[in-house]
């Protein structure tokens, strides 16, 4: 449903050159200048408009990627790739809850484990085999939104 809604959103950030990568609500649009930053916010802002949507503000990071920034759970900044802060603290509230619920069965230590488990593969698929050191960070701060 989100694919269909969101396409004239992908087709207008298509023609502007620009990168542009969304996964299901979740979008990163990396500009070269402020410019370019200002009139892709100013094109987000107008199609979210005409389509009814606001913009999540705990959610939107505008500004020098130098300074890292959140996108699909992970954080990424010139000192590499890690998991972002509030993914563990959802990992760790969403452990403590499942313990609550399921300390009274018998396979309760199960239960969380395969949570774990699953929570820890999801990690590496983004982490594990990503080694990001960037000697020459001036590249990426050059770059906005």
């Amino acid at each position: 449903m989100g694919a269909f809604f969101l396409t004239e959103l992908d087709k207008g950030f298509e023609q502007d050159g620009l990168f542009y990568v969304r996964y299901m609500d979740d979008m990163l649009i990396l500009t070269k200048t402020r410019w370019k930053c200002r009139r892709a916010v100013k094109r987000l802002n107008t199609i979210f408009n005409r389509l009814k949507l606001e913009k999540h503000p705990d959610k939107t990071f505008i500004g020098q990627v130098a300074k890292g920034f959140d996108f699909l759970g992970y954080h990424f900044s010139p000192q590499g790739l890690k998991v972002a802060n509030i993914t563990w603290t959802k990992f760790v509230t969403r452990l403590y809850r499942l313990y609550e619920q399921k300390k009274t069965q018998p396979e309760w230590v199960a239960l969380l484990g395969d949570y774990v488990t699953r929570w820890w593969r999801w990690v590496q698929a983004g982490i594990n085999d990503v080694v990001v050191i960037l000697e020459e960070p001036k590249p990426i701060s050059d770059l906005q939104c």
